[in-house]
């Protein structure tokens, strides 16, 4: 297993699709991490590409955007989610197998997601109570602070797995399994 190529270890999570138990290496998720963002970089660009010539066309024409140009752009759209939903199971499934690599629960990340759903909630009503106010008054204080509050929380909480992500895993077997490593630990890094 050491001597995977990075396209190897990239595409390990996509073997083990839905696998939430055993354990996953630093070097699993960081090239499987990087795949991801590499794809969804390569569709932005070609998406502005697209966005940018209909802008273009519609700039010498002096007209509305071209249905082609909307199109392409929707189409772009679609791709994007759909290949989102595709690696949502894959990208959820290396992440808790590397925290069990660190001998960390995966409800840690289940934390993260329970964070992450209040702090959208609560900045959707703050945002819904500012626009329904009749008078045109400035959003609360309270609703501000307990905004901004949340919003720290989930940036160390963020910072808090990021670093998990990092940490090497514990040597040996652990309680989610054996070392992804294998028992020569010492040659992979050596």
């Amino acid at each position: 297993m050491k001597d995977l190529s990075p396209i190897a270890w990239a595409m390990r999570p996509l073997k083990r699709y839905a696998e939430f138990s055993g354990r996953s290496s630093r070097a699993e998720f960081w090239w499987f991490t990087l795949f991801l963002m590499v794809a969804y970089m390569a569709v932005m660009i070609l998406m502005m590409v697209f966005v940018g010539a209909g802008a273009a066309s519609v700039s010498q024409s002096s007209a509305m955007p071209s249905l082609a140009m909307l199109g392409a752009f929707g189409f772009a759209g679609i791709f994007i989610l759909l290949f989102w939903l595709a690696m949502l199971i894959p990208m959820l499934a290396v992440q808790v197998r590397r925290l069990h690599d660190t001998n960390r629960s995966g409800w840690w990340l289940g934390g993260f997601y329970l964070l992450y759903v209040a702090y959208m909630v609560i900045v959707m009503g703050s945002a819904f109570s500012a626009m329904g106010a009749a008078n045109g008054s400035a959003p609360s204080m309270s609703n501000m602070a307990l905004v901004t509050i949340m919003a720290l929380v989930f940036f160390v909480y963020s910072i808090a797995l990021l670093v998990f992500y990092c940490l090497p895993g514990s040597t040996g077997a652990n309680r989610f399994g054996e070392d992804p490593y294998g028992a020569d630990v010492g040659e992979v890094f050596a």
